[in-house]
């Protein structure tokens, strides 16, 4: 099913399924303040794959819904959201 995010009522952006479980899931997991997240967290509640949640973290980071910093191969921190 497609569904859009919608920034400012005037940007927006496409998204299947994924996207909206990876976006959902961010929101679940943030804190409030920097939170260092694992993806296999992430993977295990949104339930995609590996390579389907790093393409939705990129294209709602460029989108500017979140603000990343990749630490290591398998965590990252999530600055705001």
């Amino acid at each position: 099913m497609i569904q859009y995010l919608v920034k400012n009522q005037v940007d927006r952006i496409q998204c299947n399924d994924t996207g909206k479980h990876t976006y959902e899931t961010l929101v679940y997991l943030y804190k409030g303040k920097p939170t260092p997240l694992k993806y296999s967290d992430v993977l295990h509640r949104a339930g995609c794959s590996e390579s389907g949640l790093k393409f939705w973290l990129k294209q709602l980071s460029n989108f500017g819904v979140i603000e990343m910093k990749e630490l290591s191969f398998s965590t990252f921190n999530l600055k705001k959201l």
